[in-house]
């Protein structure tokens, strides 16, 4: 009665049918799942299982551990690859009892239950539905039940006395149903009819529901009859010799309208007159019927012994006109399904390339941000030695190498850096007069308290980078070290130092980070640092040639 883990695991591995939906015979019936070695009487909290009631369903019920529960389902009637709907009752449960019921042989691949919704419980002391919570309901492809989808969800039983009544949604029983059409008939209502189209394979009626207004309901009952005759062309597939003679002298034949292969409906006024032809024919008594080769041969031998009877049958100008319609739409439908597999095939064949076209396409992008990102490591490894080496700081005040690698391996690519924010007076270190920006760079502290109110991100990094480098070092340097495309014979300079650009950033960052925590904002004011140096290097490269011509003006006038 019981299974453990492990044989649902071996039972998966192995391939075999037990545990599975072929040994499910009936829905349970008070079905008590006591634990595995567990003898006498039920206690409190041992669950009892019921689904033997109308839209119940439940047909096994396995007992894993204390806590979960696998529950089978039985399929639908003449469908036994389809198993949805689930409805059963619990009872005999503690208070304070949490428990796990697994549906483990769903048969539906895509669920509703992915996309929040959740199964439906009440009690006798609830009798109204509520739904479980969706933060508790899981459905998933599970490898140990044959594969099939599993849908899990937890509980809480929260009153003793109570018995719990567990659906897939809101019930509406066949019961209900015919409780309420009944209703409905007593009233008489007259744009209301109800009639018995037929049986179900379990004997239980199908009706026929017409709602409209009484002045319209012959209209509407000529009007289905109508569309029901489709008639493509008129055969005579079966002439006998009439048991009687009409008036003319002629033998009577029977005209039966062929079944239509499209599917498409004539004209209003091509049903109104083969209706009144079929309807005159039917009336008539004592036809029997003749087998012919083909419905023009048929047509072409009754022709000629009624030629007084056009009023009896369909004209052949009629006949000749469906027929050839029918035939014309048959050559239209072949065409249509060709064009359909070809417009088929072709969405295939564009479906298979997009996809390889974007596994390219997120390829070359990877490929495009590793390449960018080993070469600003590359520049940073190549830029680290000669910069620290020009610049003239005191031994005791340098800070360890670790710390200069550190900040290294944090700047992956120098145009995108944007360090973490950090209170400024814990980053930035005061000392004998000067203020240590990191990587064992020193500025004056005066300098430094003048430069934190200097307004605009602009004037504030020119200012940071003289600071830093200096004028005779920002002249004669380059922010990329490439030369510029204006100027033919332009020869490139040596680039900045790349941990020193971080600093800045660092700097400008804490700056920004005060102000704003936008992060799209800041990472645009942090873009255009290296626009500011260049303008600044220009600046300076403008202010000494400026320089230079007014000396060799005044050497000039001497």
């Amino acid at each position: 009665m019981t299974t453990n883990m492990a044989e649902r695991s071996r039972t998966a591995e192995t391939g075999s049918d037990v545990g599975g939906d072929d040994i499910i015979a009936g829905n349970v019936s008070k079905y008590i799942v006591l634990p595995a070695g567990y003898c006498g009487q039920p206690k409190k909290g041992h669950l009892i299982f019921d689904a033997c009631f109308e839209s119940g369903n439940l047909g096994r019920v396995d007992h894993i551990t204390e806590f979960e529960y696998d529950l089978f389902i039985r399929p639908d009637t003449c469908n036994p690859r389809f198993r949805v709907w689930f409805n059963f009752t619990v009872e005999n449960v503690k208070e304070s009892q949490r428990v796990i019921f697994n549906v483990v042989n769903f048969s539906k691949t895509k669920s509703l239950y992915r996309d929040g919704m959740a199964p439906m419980v009440k009690s006798t002391s609830r009798p109204k539905w509520q739904r479980i919570p969706s933060k508790n309901v899981y459905y998933y492809h599970c490898p140990d039940h044959r594969k099939n989808y599993v849908m899990s969800f937890a509980f809480c039983f929260d009153r003793e006395d109570d018995t719990y009544q567990f659906a897939y949604c809101y019930p509406y029983t066949y019961t209900r149903l015919q409780h309420y059409l009944d209703n409905l008939q007593r009233r008489n209502m007259d744009y209301f009819c109800r009639e018995l189209l037929g049986l179900s394979v379990q004997r239980r009626q199908l009706d026929l529901l017409t709602i409209t207004s009484p002045e319209d309901k012959t209209d509407l009952e000529n009007s289905v009859m109508q569309k029901k005759i489709k008639i493509p062309k008129l055969s005579l597939n079966h002439v006998e010799e009439a048991g009687e003679v009409t008036d003319y002298g002629e033998e009577d034949v029977e005209l039966r309208h062929s079944k239509r292969q499209d599917g498409r409906k004539q004209s209003e006024g091509t049903h109104k007159s083969i209706e009144a032809v079929v309807a005159r024919l039917e009336k008539q008594n004592g036809m029997s019927l003749s087998n012919t080769s083909s419905p023009e041969e048929a047509f072409m031998e009754t022709s000629e012994g009624m030629n007084n009877m056009d009023d009896a049958v369909v004209p052949r100008i009629l006949y000749e006109e469906l027929l050839r319609s029918y035939q014309q739409q048959q050559e239209e439908m072949r065409h249509i399904q060709q064009e359909l597999e070809r417009t088929r095939r072709q969405l295939v064949q564009q479906a298979k390339k997009l996809k390889e076209y974007g596994a390219l396409v997120s390829e070359m992008k990877e490929l495009r941000d590793l390449n960018r990102r080993l070469q600003d490591v590359l520049l940073l490894r190549l830029g680290s030695g000669p910069a620290i080496e020009l610049e003239k700081v005191k031994p005791e005040t340098i800070e360890p190498e670790p710390e200069v690698q550190k900040t290294f391996s944090e700047e992956a690519n120098t145009s995108t850096y944007y360090p973490a924010p950090v209170p400024v007076m814990d980053k930035y270190i005061l000392e004998n007069g000067k203020v240590h920006l990191g990587s064992g760079i020193w500025v004056d502290e005066e300098k430094w308290h003048q430069l934190q109110v200097t307004q605009g991100d602009s004037k504030y990094t020119k200012n940071l980078a003289v600071m830093i480098w200096g004028t005779d070092v920002l002249k004669n340097r380059s922010v990329t070290g490439v030369a510029t495309k204006k100027k033919k014979d332009a020869v490139p300079k040596p680039p900045l130092s790349p941990h020193k650009l971080s600093i800045v950033r660092e700097c400008l960052y804490d700056r920004i980070a005060q102000e704003t925590v936008d992060e799209t904002e800041i990472a645009q004011r942090l873009s255009k640092v290296n626009k500011y140096i260049c303008e600044k290097i220009m600046d300076i490269n403008k202010s000494c040639k400026n320089e230079e011509r007014r000396e060799s003006a005044k050497f000039n006038l001497q």
